[in-house]
């Protein structure tokens, strides 16, 4: 059972909902106890919320029926507590352009809300001052691990202002938990050794080897996670082997725990996305989008070293 404490800090200092405010709820079979504490804390406290259930995704980045884009287009502030995740969907863009504040939280439990949500916002904010526009600014962005990781890209598009990771202005929107400075890619050329964690595979056993070439992934691991990625991947078609996102986790209370949502979320990982990067202004429409997560990696952003091992130096 989650704390009423942890509640009122997502609605009231996160949220900062307001009673007048229409306020939905999205969430489906796996989730729906979670999102049923929010919406009986919600309902007492005489805000104006609703809860819809939808059936649950075959993938993350999967669009919702109808319906439910409909809903997400009537209300002012949504909570969105679902096993796939709806953050890379054409709905949640839509709400988010017309002005409607979103929390998705794929995959999210209530170890992960007790552990991660509790934070001290402000100094969270000051490092994003401090981050964000390294990397937005940066030019050209190598990645390297003692593993074998050995990427050079460039990105374009970059989230994470500090002011969205509170969501009390109009279209803010993130994670719950909230914490990472996320780019969109180009001209990745490389290797990438994933050995943290993969949706839905979870924690990585055995370290899954991708080699990139101008921005498209290849699986050269031949391990039993690397087939079961595989399989996802060539289910949603050969676009989907695109390199999508490049982000790196900020919350300091995130550990590694096998479920995306937390583990991008990390303090001194990394994280890699394949497949559908609308979100970050590009034209690859696929059904999926599935996060890597490599763990004390080394960030170069022209040629000044941000990060050494897991440590940020900045």
């Amino acid at each position: 059972m989650l704390k009423p404490k942890l509640i009122k800090t997502v609605l009231e200092q996160i949220f900062k909902l307001k009673r007048s405010e229409p306020f939905l709820i999205i969430t489906d079979s796996i989730k729906i106890k979670l999102a049923e504490e929010f919406f009986i804390y919600a309902s007492n406290h005489n805000h104006k919320a609703r809860i819809i259930l939808m059936p649950e995704l075959e993938q993350n980045g999967q669009e919702p029926g109808s319906e439910v884009t409909k809903e997400m287009l009537k209300h002012k502030v949504i909570l969105i507590i679902t096993n796939k995740s709806l953050s890379h969907t054409k709905a949640r863009r839509k709400a988010t352009e017309k002005g409607v504040r979103i929390i998705s939280a794929p995959g999210i439990t209530e170890r992960i809300l007790n552990r991660c949500v509790d934070l001290d916002y402000q100094e969270l904010i000051q490092f994003h001052d401090k981050l964000r526009p390294i990397i937005a600014k940066g030019k050209n962005i190598q990645v390297t691990t003692a593993r074998g990781t050995d990427l050079k890209f460039k990105i374009h598009d970059t989230h994470g202002l500090s002011k969205h990771l509170l969501k009390n202005l109009k279209g803010a929107f993130g994670n719950l938990p909230c914490g990472e400075v996320d780019s969109g890619v180009s001209k990745a050329n490389g290797r990438l050794i994933v050995d943290g964690s993969f949706p839905i595979i979870g924690l990585i056993k055995e370290p899954i080897v991708l080699e990139i070439k101008d921005n498209l992934a290849r699986i050269i691991s031949k391990n039993k996670q690397s087939k079961q990625l595989k399989q996802m991947l060539d289910k949603a078609g050969k676009n989907a082997y695109k390199i999508a996102e490049f982000g790196i986790g900020t919350n300091p209370k995130a550990k590694l725990s096998g479920i995306v949502l937390e583990d991008e979320k990390v303090k001194g990982t990394v994280h890699f996305a394949l497949g559908n990067d609308l979100s970050y202004g590009g034209k690859n429409n696929v059904p999926i989008h599935l996060d890597g997560v490599i763990r004390k990696p080394t960030i170069i952003v022209d040629k000044k070293t941000i990060m050494k091992n897991g440590k940020f130096i900045i």
